[in-house]
């Protein structure tokens, strides 16, 4: 896991736009009109909010997708890999999964709890099998993938990170999807009260640890703003937010 996170980020006035929602559903993007797609960062005395002004989300795999693919908006790792194997495969991947509308196996993994699909742009967090939605998504061209989950409808799940480490987690808050991580080494239980705190009603884990966290966002002026530089060649799935 990395000591310590690096991160450069853009403080924005830019005013969120309230979305209807139900406790698994919500409309597709937290884009206003007239608003630059691009991705807004909110702070905390314990947490970093990224909102993505997206259009589209996919599950990416194999490669990460270039800070030059000016579609892009924010990527991450999201799903945990099983080894640290240079050639890619989707059995390496823990859960089913779709990306690009393509359905994949991926190896059983008990700590999937909980799982995130998008289609027919609206997202859906769930909890327990999940095998159907991922099916819809799949024959709607959409993406979905499994992880442990936090937070669900606001309620405290069975779930713990032994250690101290900087978290993350994909999040819902007041209508709107975000990504958020801890600003300093944590331990989990803080992690988590500290997104109750803010008022994550929804929070789906994401994979990190050293070279596993390594991502990047666009900032608003246009650039790809890197957090925790420290990367390897391990990594299988990255999710990811398009303009």
């Amino acid at each position: 896991m990395s000591l310590r996170p690096f991160f450069c980020f853009t403080l924005s006035c830019l005013c969120f736009m309230l979305m209807g929602c139900g406790s698994e559903s919500s409309t597709s993007s937290n884009n206003d009109d007239g608003v630059e797609q691009t991705v807004v960062v909110d702070t905390t005395a314990d947490l970093l909010a990224f909102y993505p002004q997206f259009k589209r989300i996919d599950l990416v795999f194999g490669t990460m997708p270039s800070p030059s693919d000016e579609r892009v908006l924010f990527c991450c790792s999201a799903a945990f890999t099983g080894k640290e194997q240079t050639r890619f495969d989707h059995m390496n991947i823990a859960g089913n999964h779709v990306g690009s509308g393509e359905f994949h196996a991926g190896y059983p993994c008990s700590k999937n709890t909980g799982g995130f699909v998008f289609y027919e742009d609206k997202w859906k967090f769930l909890v327990g099998d999940f095998g159907g939605e991922l099916g819809r998504a799949a024959d709607k061209r959409g993406m979905g993938f499994g992880q442990m989950m936090i937070l669900h409808d606001g309620r405290r799940l069975s779930s713990h990170v032994s250690g101290r480490y900087v978290f993350r987690a994909l999040c819902e808050r007041d209508g709107k999807l975000c990504i958020v991580e801890s600003r300093r080494l944590q331990d989990f239980e803080y992690f988590v009260h500290a997104l109750q705190s803010y008022g994550v009603s929804e929070a789906l884990y994401l994979v990190m640890g050293k070279g596993w966290n390594h991502s990047w966002y666009r900032d608003m002026g246009g650039g790809a703003c890197v957090l925790h530089p420290h990367r390897h060649d391990f990594s299988t799935n990255w999710l990811v937010f398009y303009r």
